[in-house]
């Protein structure tokens, strides 16, 4: 009888992004500690984060090849062959916060702001390693095709200009290898430089009220993804059964809205305000859409002529114009600092006034009115002595 024996395959991206959250999740405990959360919600946020991120990432990845999927259901166990979506495990840090709020008692903003930063910081660690590790991922389109000094014609060009000599492109970080040993954009610098940038926002602006470090995160990193996702080349993951609409981008839109419907609740905004907001984002949404099409496929006739930077600066300018319709309604409801929290609060609060009862003023006195009422005290004092000894004797 043949023994039994387990094999267990590790890939270099895996193990570095498990050694990487670690200390991501001792980070996010010391930011619940500084929120003065209650003790053990870094432990059930970790041992809840941990497997939901897992789970949804690879359940979000083969949702998106769903055509797959029908025929070959055991995908979703083949964990080994790869294939990961960087939303899932963002919606599985967001569900872990909320479940680690109903266990404790607390709000789950404050949960999901503590696991922001550290979040920036691993997506910054996988999107460099991935660029590094793997040929056909984070890179865009090949220095050659882009330039094409050769060609005279501006549609069959991507870009506004074409200098006969781009080898100073030719080196990191402007550009790495493929697989044909082609020097290609490196659009996961980009990538990870946007993370850094986000995270270094959050961590210098003031505290704003619980969850609103992890909407604007959520804002800012997605209008920015959607223009990144658009540089990139290779293998680029796409809606099922529509191979030209590419899934991260549609992504980044519902993020935005859900991210609009969050500012709304409960902030107070006059509902034509909320409605100008969603129509400005739509309006950019339908530019980039345009831009998408007009970049590289040449599907817009009257765009056939603009190079594709032109089209990725007019998209540039579209998502900017989203987060600047967003950010009003954002600062409405998150923008109020709050005070620092007293790490050592008083045993023995004093008792508040109840919130139907306001604490009102004393009516000034009239001039003069003290000294009669204190002349009136010390008359009726001597009137009581006297009839106190009229009735001693």
């Amino acid at each position: 009888m043949e023994p039994f024996r387990l094999t267990l395959t590790i890939y270099p991206l895996g193990a570095l992004l498990a050694l990487c959250a670690v200390p991501c999740l001792v980070l996010t405990a010391y930011g619940m500690n500084r929120r003065c959360l209650k003790a053990g919600t870094a432990g059930w946020f970790a041992l809840l984060c941990v497997p939901l991120a897992f789970l949804l990432s690879r359940l979000g990845y083969c949702l998106m090849q769903l055509d797959l999927l029908i025929d070959d259901w055991g995908m979703l166990l083949r964990v080994t062959d790869g294939g990961f979506l960087l939303w899932g495990a963002l919606a599985g840090g967001l569900l872990a916060a909320w479940l680690t709020g109903r266990i404790t008692g607390q709000k789950s903003g404050g949960i999901a702001d503590s696991a922001v930063i550290p979040a920036l910081l691993l997506i910054i660690v996988g999107r460099v390693a991935c660029g590094f590790l793997f040929k056909d991922t984070g890179i865009g389109l090949d220095l050659e095709s882009w330039f094409a000094p050769e060609e005279t014609d501006p549609a069959l060009r991507y870009s506004l200009f074409a200098p006969e000599n781009y080898s100073f492109f030719e080196r990191f970080p402007f550009a790495v290898k493929n697989y044909y040993d082609e020097w290609s954009w490196a659009v996961f610098v980009p990538e990870a430089l946007w993370a850094a940038g986000i995270a270094l926002i959050l961590w210098r602006m003031k505290e704003p009220r619980p969850g609103g470090r992890t909407t604007l995160f959520l804002l800012l990193y997605a209008a920015g993804q959607v223009v990144l996702e658009a540089l990139l080349r290779g293998e680029v993951l796409h809606l099922p059964w529509l191979n030209f609409v590419r899934a991260n981008q549609i992504l980044c839109g519902v993020a935005i809205v859900a991210v609009w419907a969050v500012c709304l609740h409960g902030s107070g905004v006059k509902t034509w305000k909320a409605l100008a907001a969603l129509a400005q984002v739509i309006a950019a949404m339908g530019i980039v859409v345009a831009m998408e099409f007009a970049a590289f496929e040449k599907k817009i006739s009257f765009l056939e002529t603009v190079p594709a930077d032109v089209c990725h600066l007019i998209m540039l300018a579209a998502c900017a114009w989203i987060v600047l319709a967003i950010l009003p309604l954002w600062k409405r409801k998150y923008r109020d600092p709050l005070p620092a929290p007293d790490p050592r609060p008083d045993p023995v609060p004093a008792p508040a006034l109840p919130a139907w009862q306001p604490e009102r003023a004393l009516p000034a006195l009239p001039a003069g009115e003290p000294a009669r009422r204190e002349k009136k005290g010390k008359k009726d004092k001597k009137k009581k002595d006297k009839k106190g000894k009229k009735k001693k004797k």
